[in-house]
Formats: C-alpha cells, structure tokens, sequence
C-alpha cells in the first residue's frame, strides 16, 4: 500500500470515529455510527512553527466561504466526500500519533483530542440556523451517551448564528467525558456548522483557547 493509500485511509477512518464517537454526526442527520465517509479529495495544510497563528483561506475550488486564522501547531484538512460534502478539519497534533486503523475494522483508537470540523452544504427549502439546532437537540436528547446542555445566539462577521451545547460520553470513543459546541450559520445557499469539541477536564486550556482565537477571527467571504 502507498504512503497516499495509508494517508486516505487514516483520513477515513478519522473522520468516521469523529462523527460517530465524538457526537460529531453528519450535519443533516441524527447520528448514525455506521456511517463512514469515503474520501475522494483531501488537501492537507501542513503545521508550521514560523508564527503563532496560521492564516486559512480556501484552496482554489474549495467551494468555502471563511477565511480565518488558528493555532500553527494544529493540523488542517480540507476534504470532500463522495457525495459533495465538503469539511474542514482542524485538530490536536497529538491525532497524528494513533495507529492507523486497517480494514474492514475502522475504529480508531479512543482518544479524548480536541478538534474543530466545519461542515458545509447546499440548504434546502425552510431550512435555517435553528432548524438544523433543533433537529441534533431532538436527536441528541433521545440518545443515552448524549446530554443536551443549552442553546444560544451569536454572530459570526455580522451574520445571525445558532449555538447547541452538549455532551458526550461514550467510552468506547473516548476515555473522558467529552464537551461539544456546535455552531449553525447560513452562508452563499450554504448550510455551515462549526463542531468543537474538546474533553471537559481540558476546559480552559491551550486548546479551548485557540479554539476562541479561531472563532473570533472568522471572516464571511463573497
């Protein structure tokens, strides 16, 4: 297997444990562990110790509309998957050190990282911020690992933003019990959600900090 093949299937496998394990599910569904993504593009931004903070903008036909700044020691991804999905992934380096996982098994090592996903996607009719909250509130309530915590408002560059807080704890995805925030906002007939998560024994750390640094520095683009 090639060094690319191994990299795609880390990918994979990856992102399936983040979506199924960490209560970051796809954007439009309650979760489904099942689920894996099958990637057909990845672009990887490499980590840099030049400066503090790394400047993102989009690669040349990434359909994305943010632009934003994040920790250098973090590693970044953008990624579409075989059904046009497209993310972005901004996580601990510390995910780097898991074994990859080797077929047909798929199930990473738990672990208890901090990451951010930005899902995108085309929106449909009536769909808005806080339907989509209240759809992950619904389902989220109705799973035993998952507890609900609250809902809010805020802005992202002037635009109108929902807020979903949760918690997940689901040992065989991770060892700790584990905080989520997730961020709904509309961009360009774009559906946009911006998943952190991070352990609740790591609140107020290095890596909530950069996640706020993240937040505030997000630019809405044409």
């Amino acid at each position: 297997m090639t060094s690319i093949h191994i990299w795609h299937t880390f990918v994979a496998s990856l992102t399936a444990f983040l979506l199924a394990g960490c209560g970051v599910m796809t954007p439009t569904t309650t979760p489904t562990p099942d689920w894996q993504p099958m990637p057909t593009y990845i672009y990887y931004v490499p980590q840099s110790d030049v400066s503090e903070y790394t400047h993102y903008t989009p690669s040349e036909s990434f359909n994305f509309h943010l632009e934003f700044d994040y920790p250098s020691y973090w590693w970044l991804q953008e990624h579409s998957d075989e059904v046009a999905i497209l993310s972005v992934f901004l996580g601990d380096p510390r995910f780097l050190t898991l074994p990859t996982p080797t077929p047909p098994d798929f199930h990473p090592t738990p672990s208890d990282f901090g990451s951010v996903d930005i899902w995108i996607m085309p929106s449909k009719p009536g769909q808005t911020p806080d339907t989509e909250l209240e759809s992950h509130k619904q389902g989220y309530s109705e799973i035993s690992w998952m507890t609900v915590l609250g809902d809010y408002k805020t802005t992202i560059d002037g635009r109108d933003a929902s807020v979903l807080e949760y918690q997940t704890n689901d040992p065989e995805s991770s060892p700790s019990l584990m905080f989520n925030r997730r961020v709904y906002f509309m961009v360009n007939g774009q559906v946009y959600e911006i998943i952190f998560t991070v352990a609740e024994k790591e609140r107020g750390g290095e890596f909530e900090k950069g996640y706020e640094y993240f937040f505030n520095s997000l630019k809405i683009l044409p």
